[in-house]
């Protein structure tokens, strides 16, 4: 009985594992079948086909998990064969499949769009449902849009029922507006209050002025200011004239809001008008001491004194011009980098220990400012100099530890190992750039269509995700987009992934090494490729305002007497050539410069002739000091760019 007991159970086992193994099996052969068919399917889609799409994404099996980007696709293709209706089946069937996947919100949209548009009444009902259930979504925000035509386009008889629908719709159009003021209905929705006559108060009228200012319309932004009181709108005038080429208009509104309505305005708008101010003045200089020598002591006062101290202030009184800002404005919006300033004046005077005061000043007051990576370092300088060697060790192996991206970190990089003028990295190891993510938080579908190149989808399922929008841009040959915007998502982030991370990719790409490890010329050709990527971020048809061009943003005249000189036949932007050439001025400069990089680079930048100068007139003891004390502010930030990116470059390709 015993043996027949056991051999029932292994018969169950065995059956239990069979059945096991075929669902396996089948889950396996499903998803391969899937990936097939949503692939042949999308090459179609591609090609216009939509007929025969739609039926090859019908081929995608239930089980698979492309199965409801497989729906959305059928909608889609219907829409493009103009059956409407066949699409709002498609999609409402993902809207009511109980998924979390953010297609739903997508497919809901579209579906409310589509009854919208053939007159059903139950898009109101979605819109509605969108606002409720996705409030933080674009598609919350253009429901709004949506629902004040409908309200509009339905206006009861009564006269009663038909205001108060008049009343919703306007709620509705000036949710919008002011939700999304360069959104693609927010001039729409200003044109629709007009036509429903109604009334503006003066909070309306800068809503549409800004509106109009955001699309670029800013002669019709000015008509709407005009009907609203300097006293709230003073930041937008100045803007609005600005942009119109109006200066003493623009002038007028910055100088008066200054003076007696700046306390009331948003600070970073303040601080905008200001800048706005300096670009139109005779001078940079001459608009900084002029605003200065009026005295505010309202919003912006801080900013303009900010750039007296940093710009316009002879170097021995700049100490006395910050320490006077800093005790104003202890806890200002400019206060970490006035204390920076501070710290670093007492560096270069060689009083360590006030500077090592001012140091754990800023880092327990700020302990993760733009201006932090520097005043690490510097502590760790300013140990060395104390000889605390291991403590300047900490310091230096922290800058690198929480700042790795930094300038800062590739210079402690070099306090540590001692190699003063070698460069760590001279060549890089070819990776490709890929989607930047590993895994997906939704079971690897954005992972999968990534791979299946369904790029339009992608992008959609990640609208608010700058790197995956990098991506897609590098995918369709944006180079110059792609870089950008993921060098915005990374500064964003406030502790640095690992330089492993695929992200680093995207900011720090390739393009043209294979050119530039040719063309090198004896230099590193990392710091070439570094020049490159700062000077036109990989836009060969790159041109400066002072007309510096191509991948090296070489003058003409530079370029023409090089090109003349070794027989460099071609047009400045054809990115060979352009290379070459700017390798090979690159190496004139270190040549005469010591051979030594860091000053090459500055030649670059600045020009030999003020490289040379600046030998004999800055008081210096080693690279730091040398290069915190370039009189070009541009120059200053160039080098420190093109270094880190040096550094970058190396980690991740490494």
């Amino acid at each position: 009985m015993r043996r027949r007991k056991k051999y029932d159970l292994y018969i169950v086992l065995f059956l239990a594992i069979l059945t096991a193994g075929y669902f396996i099996y089948n889950r396996i052969s499903s998803e391969a079948r899937g990936v097939k068919a949503y692939s042949d399917a999308l090459t179609s889609y591609k090609n216009a086909d939509y007929e025969k799409a739609y039926y090859a994404f019908a081929k995608v099996p239930s089980s698979s998990s492309l199965k409801e980007s497989a729906l959305f696709r059928q909608a889609r293709c219907a829409t493009n064969m103009g059956k409407k209706e066949l699409a709002i089946k498609k999609y409402n069937k993902i809207a009511h499949s109980g998924s979390k996947s953010s297609i739903v919100p997508i497919s809901e949209y579209n579906m409310a769009n589509l009854m919208f548009e053939i007159g059903d009444s139950s898009a109101s009902k979605h819109f509605k449902h969108i606002i409720k259930n996705y409030p933080s979504s674009d598609y919350a925000i253009a429901a709004e849009y949506y629902l004040g035509l409908i309200e509009v386009n339905n206006l009861p008889k009564g006269e009663k029922r038909k205001q108060k629908a008049i009343e919703k719709a306007s709620i509705n159009f000036k949710n919008y507006i002011e939700k999304a003021p360069s959104g693609r209905f927010a001039i729409k929705s200003v044109e629709e209050l007009q036509k429903i006559n109604t009334k503006f108060n003066n909070y309306d009228n800068l809503l549409i002025a800004k509106a109009y200012h955001e699309n670029g319309e800013f002669e019709k932004a000015e008509e709407f200011l005009n009907k609203t009181t300097i006293a709230v709108s003073w930041t937008d005038f100045a803007k609005t004239e600005f942009k119109l080429d109006n200066k003493e208009k623009g002038r007028y509104y910055t100088e008066t809001g200054l003076k007696q309505y700046a306390n009331s305005a948003i600070p970073k708008e303040v601080y905008e008008v200001i800048d706005n101010y300096l670009l139109y003045a005779s001078s940079r200089t001459s608009g900084i001491k002029y605003l200065a020598s009026q005295n505010y002591t309202s919003t912006g006062a801080d900013y303009i004194s900010y750039l007296n101290c940093s710009e316009v202030i002879p170097s021995n009184a700049k100490e006395a011009c910050f320490r006077t800002l800093y005790e104003k404005y202890p806890s200002g919006q400019f206060s970490a980098d006035t204390l920076y300033n501070l710290f670093m004046i007492k560096y270069l005077q060689k009083k360590y220990y006030d500077a090592q005061r001012l140091g754990f000043l800023h880092l327990k007051k700020f302990p993760n400012v733009k201006s932090s990576p520097a005043v690490v370092y510097f502590m760790g300088k300013i140990a060395h100099k104390m000889k605390h060697y291991e403590s300047a060790n900490e310091y230096f192996k922290k800058t690198i530890q929480e700042y790795p991206d930094s300038y800062y970190a590739f210079r402690a990089n070099y306090n540590i190992y001692k190699e003063d003028g070698v460069l760590p990295f001279d060549n890089l190891v070819p990776k490709p750039v890929v989607f930047p993510y590993k895994k997906s938080i939704e079971n690897n579908l954005v992972v999968k269509l990534a791979l299946l190149k369904d790029y339009d989808l992608v992008s959609e399922l990640c609208k608010n995700d700058k790197f995956v929008q990098s991506w897609i841009a590098y995918q369709k040959g944006n180079y110059t987009i792609s870089a950008i915007l993921a060098r915005n998502a990374m500064e964003e982030i406030t502790t640095k992934p690992p330089f492993d991370d695929l992200r680093w990719r995207l900011i720090y790409p390739l393009h043209y090494f294979d050119i530039v490890n040719k063309q090198k010329n004896n230099n590193n050709p990392v710091i070439l490729q570094s020049i490159l990527k700062e000077e036109s971020h990989f836009n060969s048809y790159a041109k400066s305002s002072v007309g510096a061009a191509g991948l090296m943003q070489l003058m003409p005249l530079t370029y023409s007497e090089v090109a003349n000189q070794y027989g460099i036949k071609g047009d400045i932007y054809a990115p060979e050539n352009n290379i070459k050439v700017g390798s090979i001025y690159y190496s004139s400069l270190k040549k005469v410069l010591g051979n030594k990089d860091l000053y090459a680079i500055s030649a670059y930048n600045g020009g030999i002739g003020s490289v040379t100068t600046w030998f004999s007139k800055l008081i210096y003891n080693d690279t730091d000091e040398f290069v915190e004390q370039i009189p070009y502010p541009e120059t200053k930030n160039y080098v420190k760019k093109v270094l880190r990116t040096y550094w970058v470059y190396g980690n991740v390709y490494k």
